[in-house]
């Protein structure tokens, strides 16, 4: 959370001098800088994707050949998004991609902006990690924390987007959020449908 950069080149001179910087986690979203982390550092250097979103590409890129995920969405989905890496990594494309898939509606979630109307105009509302995530553990009943400051809730329309989100997949393909339930005792259509005390989530006004 420093805002500072590990550029290509740095990570290459540390691993040639350092051989046991050997790992990075990659969540700059720029795959060209990936692609000059893995020709600069070699084969035996592991990159970890940080991005939930570009995790697919970045297993199955054979520029990057990332390792792995450090995922944020796996608190939710966490069998989907283990199995959606070993077959990427056992050459099992369809399944992975299939996986893939399935979960993008959760991994969009990961950081998120809406627009609110305020008195004064609109307004730009940015949910950022791991607020989303976050949000959508205790609507789902799951043991979760509220977000340290400077990050707060989310606005009425953010908690609509996740519920929204949630409901796509609970539709779609319901065995992504089943580990959950049954670890939990989740009944996760009641819960994405009527969430309990919704205005705890959320900032209500913005006047």
């Amino acid at each position: 959370r420093t805002g500072t950069r590990l550029l290509p080149a740095d990570l290459a001179l540390l691993h040639k001098n350092y051989p046991n910087v050997n790992t990075v986690k990659e969540a700059t979203g720029d795959l060209e800088g990936m692609r000059l982390v893995r020709k600069f550092c070699g084969t035996d250097f592991s990159i970890l994707s940080g991005d939930d979103d570009l995790t697919f590409e970045m297993l199955t890129n054979a520029d990057i050949k990332a390792s792995g995920v450090i995922s944020v969405m796996s608190n939710i989905a966490p069998a989907a998004v283990s199995q959606m890496v070993s077959t990427a990594l056992e050459g099992d494309l369809e399944k992975s991609r299939s996986l893939h898939e399935a979960l993008k509606p959760l991994s969009e979630l990961v950081s998120f902006s809406v627009t609110e109307a305020t008195p004064y105009g609109e307004v730009h509302c940015k949910a950022r990690n791991p607020l989303p995530v976050k949000t959508l553990m205790q609507v789902l009943g799951m043991p979760s924390g509220h977000c340290r400051q400077p990050l707060g809730k989310l606005s009425p329309r953010g908690l609509a987007k996740i519920l929204d989100a949630a409901r796509r997949v609970q539709t779609d393909n319901p065995e992504i959020l089943q580990p959950v339930a049954d670890f939990f005792g989740i009944d996760v259509n009641a819960c994405i449908e009527r969430p309990v005390n919704p205005e705890r989530l959320i900032y209500s006004q913005y006047d």
